[in-house]
């Protein structure tokens, strides 16, 4: 229930957007305005800040190493078999963003607002969120190299420079350097009471603001997208439907079987299945435009699988914590 309450309220929160947007209060830029302030701007804040909420620990980076191997290989082992059951499809456009959208995750906007919400007042956020910015990163490797491929074919679109020089990953390397040099919150350098301790916890005060930020901003974007988007189009596609039924059932239920008897932490596992479960990436749009792939149908499988995963995310916690009886 606590799942299912989250997710609801979560894209709940999407309803401004879709408000304003049917209302015509918004100009057609507003949704890649937002888009801009949350990836270069409040995603990278909450990677930083997440980092600031930890000292130092040598598990904690040992388990980072952990979930970045579990995550890519998910994701390649997916590719794969992903590859091997559509090939004998014809390469259309539509079987192009079926393979890109079943794979890549909406864990930037939305997966890291969910685990926000979800764990807000559990001790285990910061690390969770670490976890999920590690993640991130694999998302942000696998966007621009296998990603590219699949939409393009060509090789020569695939981006180094952008994957080293993505805001979030840049974010990591500045969080990850903190955490490792000053073993502890930059918050606790100074003495409590100090001209620098305020100056310091006003400093993390206001990156606060700017990290809670993320999780309203990307639902709007949603909910945007949403008012953009033909309803009986939206319900209407069964290409859209088995994109969805890969991307949040086969997809999360390969993840928990991989990481549910391996003997790693629970905030792993859960993670792991948490961010992978997440519905298509809103990048799908992106990434179609830019490549002259059909958008149209990216919109409709990256929304039609949001709205899908209302039920998908709580079966599946459900299945995964109470049937395979793994606690969190």
């Amino acid at each position: 229930m606590v799942v299912l309450i989250t997710v609801v309220f979560l894209l709940a929160l999407a309803l401004p957007g879709y408000i304003f947007a049917k209302a015509k209060m918004l100009p057609k830029s507003a949704s890649e305005v937002l888009s801009v302030i949350v990836l270069y701007c409040c995603q990278p804040v909450v990677v930083i800040t997440s980092f600031q909420k930890c000292a130092f620990s040598v598990d904690i980076c040992l388990n980072m190493l952990i979930v970045f191997a579990l995550a890519a290989a998910l994701h390649i082992v997916f590719f794969i078999g992903l590859r091997l059951a559509l090939s004998k499809s014809a390469d259309t456009d539509r079987i192009r963003i079926i393979k890109y959208a079943s794979v890549f995750s909406n864990c930037g906007f939305m997966g890291l607002p969910f685990l926000q919400s979800l764990f807000s007042e559990s001790g285990m956020q910061s690390e969770i969120l670490i976890y999920g910015a590690v993640i991130i990163v694999v998302w942000n490797i696998m966007n621009w190299t296998f990603g590219v491929y699949i939409l393009t074919k060509d090789k020569k679109e695939v981006s180094l420079k952008k994957v080293l020089l993505n805001p979030v990953i840049i974010a990591v390397y500045i969080g990850f350097a903190m955490f490792f040099i000053l073993q502890k919150p930059l918050v606790e350098l100074a003495a409590e009471g100090t001209i620098g301790y305020k100056i310091l916890s006003k400093l993390m005060s206001s990156l606060e603001f700017i990290s809670d930020m993320v999780t309203p901003l990307s639902m709007i974007v949603i909910g945007i997208r949403l008012a953009n988007v033909n309803l009986k189009q939206l319900f209407m596609d069964k290409w859209a439907y088995l994109s969805s039924a890969i991307k949040l059932v086969v997809f999360p239920l390969a993840a928990i079987f991989t990481v549910a008897y391996l003997p790693i932490p629970s905030t792993i596992k859960y993670t792991v299945f948490f961010l992978l479960a997440m519905p298509s990436a809103t990048s799908s749009v992106m990434m179609a435009v830019k490549f002259n792939q059909n958008s149209d149908f990216a919109t409709v499988c990256v929304l039609l699988s949001t709205i899908l995963c209302i039920i998908t995310l709580p079966l599946l916690y459900l299945f995964m914590n109470g049937l395979l009886n793994i606690p969190l």
